[in-house]
């Protein structure tokens, strides 16, 4: 097929596709994270959701592994707004960035812990669900 022939197929193709340009965001650009240590038995989760995206509140999840010493007393997160999901029914989302408040029951000698941090969430424009995320901290306590 000679280039003559072979342009306007491929201007066509590309016209075509252009519709297809709008993909999901990678996980790590959908919802950042960020952990912080807070006084000495606090941390201090955020998690901020891209515009067009949202995480699930009861998908939001905190565990440590590796801590001696250390133990997980109490995580606050704050109200979600009400949603109808397609995929689960009546649920409570974020929206907008969120802090959770981690408690910690720790012993003086207690240095160390590791944070697993368990969330998923979607991108409401393209209908598009991220399966579960997670992310580890080795975290360093005072």
């Amino acid at each position: 097929m000679k280039l003559r022939h072979l342009l306007p197929a491929l201007l066509a193709f590309a016209g075509a596709s252009a519709g297809w340009a709008a993909e999901p965001l990678p996980p790590d650009q959908a919802f950042k994270l960020k952990v912080s240590v807070r006084g000495t038995d606090t941390l201090i989760a955020e998690l901020v959701p891209a515009p067009e995206h949202y995480l699930y509140k009861d998908k939001v999840s905190f565990a440590q592994k590796d801590a001696s010493g250390v133990a997980i007393r109490k995580v606050q997160l704050p109200a979600g707004e009400a949603k109808n999901d397609p995929f689960f029914g009546a649920m409570e989302v974020y929206r907008k960035p969120i802090k959770a408040k981690i408690a910690l029951d720790r012993t003086a000698k207690a240095k160390r812990l590791t944070l697993l941090v368990r969330y998923q969430g979607c991108n409401e424009k393209l209908g598009v669900c991220y399966p579960p995320i997670d992310k580890r901290f080795d975290l360093s306590l005072p």
